[in-house]
């Protein structure tokens, strides 16, 4: 899955992601919002933990 800095992402446990920073392939820094915007966590995250991409930006 090709995800680029800005992109929007569901992970599998229903939260929403927008990434921040690409560290390599499959780990990224993200911010963590729940389904009401309001975020939860600034963390790292694995493509493991995402189910699909919402939005794609064009901002590469």
């Amino acid at each position: 899955m090709k995800i680029n800095k800005f992109d929007v992402v569901e992970l599998k446990d229903g939260n929403r992601a927008t990434i921040i920073d690409v560290k390599d392939k499959n780990n990224y820094f993200a911010e963590i919002v729940n389904a009401y915007g309001i975020t939860l966590d600034k963390r790292d995250i694995q493509e493991k933990e995402i189910d699909k991409i919402i939005f794609i930006s064009n901002n590469i």
